[in-house]
């Protein structure tokens, strides 16, 4: 009896932990007829019934009444399709099982497959297999947990399009991607002992943004961040005009009635540089307009960030303007703290609260992150700083010798010109909505030589790596 006991323990947990291991992704929904095809796979009904194992293809077709069929025979929904080999749908090639559920008039087709071997699916469409793999794998961990924060939210996990995780299946996978899931197995961002929330997107022109800024909710790990290093980009600078009847016509569409402009201009920036609303005056009065609604109207795809302006676009080289922010450093004063019971006990902790209280710049903040030996030499200064006492300053990373557009040197300086007429060109830089790790800043930090721990912790401070679902 005790044997039995332990040994019926020892299955539940391995089931849970198993279970806990995979993830429903929906592939299609509503679907009226789609083509399976493979090697050995086995379709098991919803009276449990199982067929004998199938090689080959046919199409699935939806008969009505919950079913589906396949020529003259018929499959009560749900319907499992099973094979220790890739099972190919409509062309597309996915590890794991195939189900298909009933949905109103048709039929849901859905991928329950292991976390990790999903996320070699994943990968290749968020970032190239080329890239540096520090940079890979922090796009790993970056996945993995946004997968499992979204795990349970609905009746699947996730969908299988971009706005979940672009997947692609056993077409994603690569050796290096591969490499990259393997070297991270397990790792999650934690925060407060729980799934972090974790964002990424293509390009940050320069300057990352807060949650709060962007969808109104504070998230502490979520902060405006200026990059760390230089680089180079496809959309660093970018460039689109548009006519006012364009423009109004987008926002209707998106249940903004602005009628016929007169003029758009930007009405307040937030911390990283990025338009947080716009005023436009048409015949139907006076709106403000958020930034991203504005952005999520026009098209993601033409206003690619909210990091723009009206007009050819400021001049903007952000290198002159670092020196001199490095050299006031010295120059300056800094406020005396004797009440220090909310400094935080890990040594990078303590330089973001040294930094949120003016003890350090955030150019200071830069140079120290990463450098996790010298962390003391670093927190020494800043408690000497505290107490009064003035010490040379924190090195700084100093800037790169070529111009170029993206650069820790600040956020940009953009214009807050207006346009009228019958059409505006808007000039803007970087791609994506701005929260969480820029992909483009996480290969130059890689090249640079940082490591994927320390891409994550710069971008996600607070939060904790840690491995387990």
């Amino acid at each position: 009896m005790k044997r039995y006991i332990v040994t019926l323990l020892f299955i539940l947990i391995f089931s849970q932990a198993a279970e806990a291991r995979d993830v429903l992704v929906l592939l299609k929904s509503g679907a009226r007829q789609c083509k399976i095809g493979g090697t050995s796979y086995v379709i098991r009904v919803a009276s449990g019934g199982v067929t004998p194992a199938i090689t080959g293809s046919f199409s699935l077709s939806y008969a009505g009444g919950g079913s589906l069929s396949a020529g003259a025979v018929s499959y009560a929904m749900p319907v499992t399709v099973t094979s220790s080999s890739p099972i190919i749908i409509d062309g597309v090639s996915y590890h794991g099982s195939i189900l298909f559920e009933a949905s109103g008039s048709g039929f849901n087709i859905v991928n329950q497959v292991d976390v990790e071997q999903y996320l070699k699916g994943v990968l290749k469409d968020e970032m190239s297999p080329a890239w540096p793999v520090e940079a890979l794998k922090a796009q790993a961990v970056l996945a993995r947990t946004y997968t499992l924060s979204s795990k349970k939210h609905g009746k699947y996990d996730l969908c299988a399009q971009v706005h979940c995780q672009s997947y692609s299946g056993v077409a994603g996978e690569s050796p290096a991607i591969d490499e990259a899931v393997s070297a991270t197995g397990g790792e999650l961002l934690k925060y407060g002992g729980s799934v972090a929330q974790v964002f990424y997107y293509g390009d940050s022109g320069g300057f990352s943004a807060s949650s709060r800024a962007v969808w109104g909710k504070d998230i502490p790990y979520l902060q405006a961040r200026p990059d760390p290093v230089s680089y180079s980009s496809p959309n660093a600078r970018w460039q689109t005009t548009l006519s006012m009847q364009q423009i109004s016509s987008s926002l209707a569409a998106a249940g903004i009635q602005v009628g016929s402009i007169s003029s758009i201009r930007p009405y307040s920036r937030d911390e990283s540089g990025r338009v947080q609303q716009l005023e436009i005056n048409g015949s139907g009065g006076r709106k403000l307009v958020t930034g991203s609604q504005f952005r999520l109207a026009v098209g993601a795809g033409v206003v690619k960030s909210t990091l723009f302006e009206f007009g050819a676009g400021t001049v903007y080289t952000p290198q002159a303007a670092l020196p001199s922010a490095l050299q006031s450093i010295a120059q300056r004063s800094y406020p005396v703290i004797t009440d220090r019971s909310t400094m935080p006990e890990k040594d990078v902790d303590k330089l973001y609260w040294m930094t949120q209280n003016k003890i350090f710049t955030v150019q200071e903040l830069v140079s120290m992150i990463g450098k996790e030996k010298d962390y003391p030499k670093f927190i020494a200064e800043g408690e000497a700083r505290m107490s009064g006492k003035k010490l040379p300053a924190a090195p700084v990373r100093q800037p790169a010798a070529q111009p170029v557009y993206n650069t820790a040197a600040g956020a940009p300086q953009l214009s807050m010109n207006g346009a009228s007429g019958s059409s505006v060109t808007i000039s803007g830089r970087g791609s994506g909505h701005g929260v969480g790790m820029p992909q483009w800043t996480a290969k130059a930090l890689a090249e640079a030589g940082w490591s994927y721990r320390q891409i994550l912790e710069y971008y996600f401070p607070g939060t904790a790596l840690e491995r387990g679902y």
